[in-house]
């Protein structure tokens, strides 16, 4: 979390327009993404979900720092059991070298009748880790691509287990966060998800 390497990711959630959205930020750490959310991206509503206790303290006095504690839930516990259902139009999992663990929990929390988006980090080893990749050469990496992928076809599995209409997972982009360990890139890919009754 508090790697120099992720504000990239951290730049990139604050350019993205979020006005009028809920999001959902499983793994919220101290506010990492839940702030840029809030403050610079516009999230109309953030749910902070997040089972450290001093990190919930921090968290806590970070937003009311920052003048936002009325535009933020926290909800204190394990994701897989806090986590609100059917509110987000976006929701995001920060957590490597995986999120796996919350991607249920990320599936249930998208509202049915707008879909949203589902930002999910990883580690992917990749053949020759440490050059940028996509800001470098214009293409995305073979190993990202296939791990996003697997990554899109999972959650495909787990609408089909967790809600009663069809949803599409398309992929919209894969972002490179930083090197994490040689051969071991940091990726977040941006997963579209539409219950199929609402395109």
């Amino acid at each position: 979390m508090f790697s120099a390497g992720n504000i990239s990711e951290k730049l990139r959630i604050a350019g993205i327009k979020c006005k009028d959205e809920v999001v959902v930020d499983l793994y919220a750490g101290i506010g990492y993404f839940t702030l840029p959310f809030l403050m610079h991206a516009k999230a109309a509503f953030v749910h902070a979900c997040e089972w450290n206790r001093d990190s919930v303290e921090a968290l806590e006095h970070n937003l009311a720092q920052n003048g936002v504690r009325h535009r933020c839930a926290i909800h204190f516990g394990d994701n897989r059991t806090v986590t609100p259902e059917g509110v987000a139009q976006r929701v995001n999992l920060g957590l490597i070298p995986s999120s796996e663990a919350g991607w249920e929990s990320a599936c249930k929390a998208l509202d049915e009748r707008t879909g949203g988006i589902l930002h999910i980090h990883g580690n992917v080893t990749s053949a020759s880790s440490g050059q940028r990749g996509v800001e470098e050469t214009g293409r995305v990496r073979t190993e990202w691509t296939v791990w996003a992928e697997s990554v899109r076809l999972r959650i495909s599995d787990i609408f089909r287990l967790v809600r009663v209409t069809k949803w599409t997972v398309s992929i919209e982009h894969i972002e490179r966060v930083k090197s994490y360990a040689p051969h071991i890139d940091h990726l977040v890919v941006d997963l579209l998800c539409s219950s199929i009754g609402n395109q």
